[in-house]
């Protein structure tokens, strides 16, 4: 029975986050979100209670999401920047779905707003842990919000498409004689 419970509950904040991306958060309403996930309100209610609790409950979805995107480029064998950069191929994956709801939600919600805001930081952070420069960790950072920007407005690859491992390991930095 708890299983049902959990899979109700992420089907609601499934829909939820999925009407905050499709109509930029003006329709989605605990009626939209309940219609979509399939369920009652008052069903939505006995997961969530409030609109509040929704967007709390979504909110710490992308908290989970991203610290396991920090752990993830901090191990990656190639390093975090190379790890950041090859983000742009998330698209659609649930980060990204998480973010872009969070940055919906961010416009009106003070604590999504702050989590958006400290991703960005500690993105930056790992990045200038790993190439020690940070304005080399800037322009990686830029370099992949292009990248995703190209991924989701063409969707296919540009023409001259960056060799991202070569391009990064022109970028490191080099140690002086």
């Amino acid at each position: 029975m708890a299983q049902h419970r959990d899979s109700a509950r992420e089907s609601i904040l499934t829909a939820f986050q999925e009407l905050l991306i499709d109509t930029s958060g003006s329709g989605a309403s605990l009626d939209a979100v309940a219609r979509a996930a399939g369920v009652t309100k008052g069903g939505l209610l006995y997961h969530f209670g409030s609109r509040d609790g929704l967007e709390t409950a979504l909110i710490d979805r992308l908290e989970r999401l991203a610290d396991a995107e920090y752990e993830r480029m901090r191990a990656a064998p190639a390093g975090a920047a190379a790890s950041y950069v090859a983000m742009a191929e998330y698209v659609n994956s649930p980060l990204d779905r998480a973010t872009l709801a969070g940055g919906s939600l961010a416009r009106r919600n003070p604590r999504a707003h702050a989590v958006i805001v400290d991703m960005r930081r500690r993105y930056f952070d790992i990045l200038n842990e790993d190439l020690r420069d940070p304005d080399l960790a800037r322009a990686t950072m830029l370099l992949a919000d292009g990248l995703y920007y190209n991924a989701t407005t063409i969707g296919e690859p540009f023409e001259h498409e960056l060799d991202i491992p070569a391009f990064l390991a022109r970028l490191a930095p080099r140690t002086v004689s």
